[in-house]
């Protein structure tokens, strides 16, 4: 069962081959075809496990390595088609609907796998998949310029070939749009992102997994309760992504880009170990459910103004490559804390102090937990000092600034110079 669970992240771990392989071919045409094939696996995960367990493990690899372009297609998605004033807000409900789609997929396949029987679960994955392609086909084509169903008064509110405002086309994007991955990884607050994307999933994986296993060992929580848990994390979390955007905006006008981002990034983590300290001493659980929210509303500032957004603000044309690197370290988290868990809290139920003993390697585990958090505030801050120059808001997102955006931006670097094609398509720096 913990091969099972744990292969989607071993695969998800490599997210980064496929994204850079959309990059080429393209996200959108490369997503369809992934969201396709996950339609028919999940439909058939069923007679798969029939067949042998470790082919349910190989496709799990598969699927999960394949499903990172999805990630990276979201930030695609939000280059091309969202408005100047929506942008955070549509990369909030991208993250909402994922985190809210995990807490509510783990309630309902309780609820179905109970009911009727866990294969009808996939069988409806499936086709709900299935469902979503064929929207995903006939209403949302590569650019709004290509949507046959938005009116002339809509498309007007999007720039038009020539004034896009990030490097965006009507065809599919190649890879000459990008900067090649060597001077991506040279890139100091990348390597802040992967420990901040670590710590972030520590804080999430742990909610979803290790936390209801402490409510039920510990304190012997009824499972129809842990199961409502689940998705009630995951609703925190999702909806505070949304309710949190509004917070953002009004935050966003009153103080520079800088700081604005630093409070929504580093915050959250400093509340996350916060209460990773208190939860040991808490005895009481309705204070322990209000203590795990939370935690889980402040993780919910991930796509607003925290590093996920930051990320896109630097560089929007490389956003989504650089997110698959990060992204993919903080898939980890996914497989490792399982085992750290067993390690650390496995007790001998014989003994005659178990339950003290029990709650003392839970309450170290916890302390234990506390790292991922402040590592992260520490990789930040670290990187912000080393170089503060690549800390920018792009020219093309800056309301601010002079610079007149042109689709044909083929690279920005940080504080380097923004190199611009002239009219014979050479580079000409003086544009």
């Amino acid at each position: 069962q913990a091969l099972v669970i744990g292969a989607f992240f071993y695969g998800f771990v490599f997210q980064f081959l496929i994204v850079g392989v959309a990059s080429r071919l393209g996200f959108t045409k490369t997503v369809r075809v992934i969201m396709l094939f996950s339609a028919a696996v999940t439909a058939l995960y069923p007679q798969i496990a029939a067949v042998s367990p470790y082919f349910i493990v190989a496709t799990q690899i598969l699927r999960a390595l394949l499903s990172g372009a999805i990630i990276g297609y979201q930030f695609e998605f939000v280059r091309k088609w969202s408005l100047p004033k929506e942008r955070n807000y549509l990369l909030s409900i991208g993250g909402a609907t994922a985190v809210f789609g995990m807490g509510l997929g783990s309630f309902l396949g309780g609820v179905i796998s109970e009911g009727i029987g866990w294969e009808y679960y996939f069988y409806l994955c499936g086709l709900l998949y299935f469902l979503l392609y064929v929207v995903a086909v006939i209403f949302v084509p590569d650019t709004p310029h290509q949507c046959m169903f938005m009116s002339k008064a809509e498309l007007g509110l999007y720039p038009t070939i020539d004034e896009g405002a990030t490097g965006g086309s009507k065809l599919e994007n190649t890879g000459k749009e990008y900067t090649g991955w060597g001077k991506l990884l040279r890139r100091a607050y990348l390597y802040a992102f992967c420990v901040a994307a670590f710590s972030f999933n520590t804080v999430a994986y742990n909610l979803y997994t290790t936390i209801p296993i402490y409510l039920d060992k510990v304190f012997h929580i009824p499972t129809t309760v842990l199961s409502w848990s689940t998705f009630f994390f995951g609703s925190a979390i999702g909806f505070s992504m949304m309710a949190l955007s509004k917070v953002f905006q009004v935050v966003d006008k009153k103080l520079p880009w800088l700081p604005c981002r630093m409070i929504f990034t580093l915050v959250p983590f400093v509340n996350a170990a916060m209460i990773f300290l208190i939860l040991p001493s808490v005895n009481y659980f309705p204070l322990i459910v209000i203590l795990l929210v939370a935690m889980a509303m402040g993780m919910g500032t991930l796509f607003n103004g925290s590093f996920i957004t930051v990320n896109y603000e630097i560089d929007p044309v490389n956003s989504s490559r650089m997110n698959s690197i990060f992204n993919s370290v903080g898939q980890i988290p996914g497989f490792i804390w399982p085992l750290i868990q067993v390690f650390m809290t496995e007790t001998d139920e014989t003994i005659s102090d178990y339950e003290e003993v029990h709650r003392s390697r839970w309450n170290r585990y916890f302390y234990t937990m506390t790292t991922g958090p402040l590592l992260a505030l520490a990789a930040i801050i670290l990187a912000y000092y080393l170089r503060p120059e690549e800390w920018k808001l792009h020219p093309s997102l800056d309301a601010t600034s002079v610079v007149v955006t042109n689709p044909n931006v083929v690279e920005f670097d940080g504080a380097e110079e923004v190199k611009i094609k002239g009219d014979k398509g050479k580079e000409n720096p003086a544009a």
